[in-house]
């Protein structure tokens, strides 16, 4: 049996999430580039026997690239329209283009191994979030697609993958993940309103207002601290950034997520 198709208990045989000091980080809205660099850093200095989750959210609306994403055909095709003009910024992970802007953003940085594997993570992480969200009322479900997306499947929004978090066969949340610096990091978006429409596939899309009317982001952003707490284990604590953390995140963002040839380079 693949393993993205395990059933929950045979996945969770394979987690030692419980076993990590988990430290929760609720941020400020932040420019694109930071919050990029801050993901980053995370993963660069992560402690042995430590995870993170990180919640928070976009300074002004932001573009955001896959790592791999041909982000100049992109921005030629669909983004001349927005007005006015979003930020970009290529993200450290895979994935398609998503615009940022009423949601909330969460980021999970854990050793490798912590979840058994990269798609176990990916359903262990996105199945807490579908519980987060029916904990506020939104009829969600994972999806069990079997279809593999390409980089030219248009936003990140149009379809839902494997796994991710769906209402009515539409994605509500957006994720993508990457072996980083030695650990991993997975990290998405959770749309509470619309916008995606305007980077094309109009109507693709599904917002926590469509399904439960406005909600605050410190409302999503709680549920999905709790449900994730829940389904992790561990001891887990609030915390903040120690000092090599934001270091290398002003390090990183200067040398890569604030530059052009680093969100142009494809």
């Amino acid at each position: 049996m693949p393993v993205a198709t395990l059933p929950l208990r045979a996945r969770a045989r394979h987690s030692r999430t419980h076993e990590l000091t988990w430290r929760l980080l609720r941020d400020a809205p932040r420019p694109g580039a930071s919050n990029m660099a801050i993901d980053h850093a995370l993963a660069a200095c992560l402690r042995p026997g430590e995870g993170v989750l990180r919640l928070y959210g976009w300074s002004r609306p932001t573009v955001s690239f896959g790592k791999n994403e041909p982000a100049s055909r992109v921005a030629n095709e669909k983004l001349g329209r927005l007005q006015p003009e979003p930020h970009y910024v290529r993200r450290p992970t895979g994935g398609r283009a998503v615009l940022h802007d009423n949601e909330v953003t969460y980021a999970i940085v854990a050793p490798l191994d912590a979840f058994g594997g990269l798609r176990e993570a990916y359903l262990a992480i996105n199945e807490a979030l579908a519980s987060a969200l029916r904990s506020l009322g939104a009829e969600v479900d994972v999806s069990a697609t079997t279809e593999t997306l390409g980089l030219d499947a248009g936003p990140c929004f149009q379809a839902p993958a494997h796994g991710e978090i769906v209402s009515g066969g539409r994605k509500i949340v957006g994720s993508a993940q990457a072996r980083l610096e030695g650990a991993l990091l997975q990290h998405g978006s959770i749309l509470l309103g619309g916008g995606q429409e305007l980077l094309g596939g109009e109507g693709t899309d599904v917002t926590m207002s469509d399904l439960v009317g406005a909600v605050e982001p410190d409302v999503v952003a709680s549920a999905a601290a709790a449900a994730l707490r829940r389904s992790l284990g561990g001891a887990w604590s609030d915390g903040r950034y120690d000092a090599s953390e934001m270091e290398s995140a002003e390090r990183l963002e200067t040398e890569r997520y604030a530059q052009d040839t680093w969100t142009w380079r494809r």
